[in-house]
């Protein structure tokens, strides 16, 4: 059977890296990394407004900055944490201590992460499914969510439009350029966008969350080749 996960862990760069350098460096590689977090922790703020959040579940959970800015906003709820990398996982625990979390070692395309969850996230590590296992993890998400639970999705994405994707990948390149941290990091994070990441025209992953059964999807940011979805089961 083929993978749906397109690398190993150990194609990319977690292993070589403290957590703090590898943090340091997605700041710098992703595009709008920041504002993208920003408009997670408001969308997170005015969904916990109107639901009791208990569980939320990190798909790539990486150094674990993106779910303790969630879990400062929810401190009561429990995080099952997700990851292939011992090396991101082990910085996460450091960042998550004082909340309640449990970790899964592993590929999350291949794993049982559970049910029940209030709130799915998965931010810059989609890019990594190829389309036919993004398909079916939209509906495994969708399966694991509760009615009226938010999958929240930043990723690496492109559009249909060929000039528009083309525009935005040369744009993309300038900025690594322009923001690495050095000469091995620009050539690291331009081999990974450039051979490693499966970027899927946002139009296409739209139509394929309506599919999985997902209602009321909004984009709420993009730029460059960075967006940030939202949708409600």
């Amino acid at each position: 059977m083929t993978k749906s996960t397109n690398v190993n862990a150990d194609e990319l760069n977690y292993e070589k890296y403290e957590a703090k350098i590898y943090e340091n460096d997605t700041r710098r590689s992703i595009p709008g990394h920041d504002e993208l977090h920003k408009i997670i922790e408001e969308t997170t703020r005015e969904f916990s407004k109107k639901h009791k959040v208990k569980k939320v579940l990190d798909l790539g959970i990486g150094t674990g900055i993106t779910s303790e800015k969630i879990l400062k906003l929810i401190p009561g709820a429990s995080l099952t944490a997700v990851d292939f990398s011992e090396q991101m996982i082990k910085g996460a625990k450091k960042l998550l201590a004082k909340y309640k979390v449990e970790y899964l070692l592993g590929d999350y395309s291949e794993l049982d992460f559970g049910t029940d969850f209030d709130i799915v996230l998965s931010v810059i590590g989609f890019h990594h499914q190829n389309d036919e296992g993004k398909k079916k993890m939209f509906k495994k998400i969708y399966n694991s969510l509760k009615p009226d639970g938010i999958f929240i999705l930043g990723d690496l994405v492109t559009y249909r439009d060929k000039n528009k994707a083309a525009l935005n990948d040369a744009k993309h390149y300038h900025h690594l350029v322009e923001n690495a941290r050095d000469e091995k990091a620009l050539e690291e994070w331009a081999y990974h966008h450039k051979f490693l990441n499966v970027l899927t025209p946002i139009e296409d992953q739209i139509t394929w969350l309506k599919d999985a059964g997902f209602s009321n999807i909004e984009i709420k940011y993009t730029y460059l080749n960075t967006a940030l979805i939202t949708v409600k089961k």
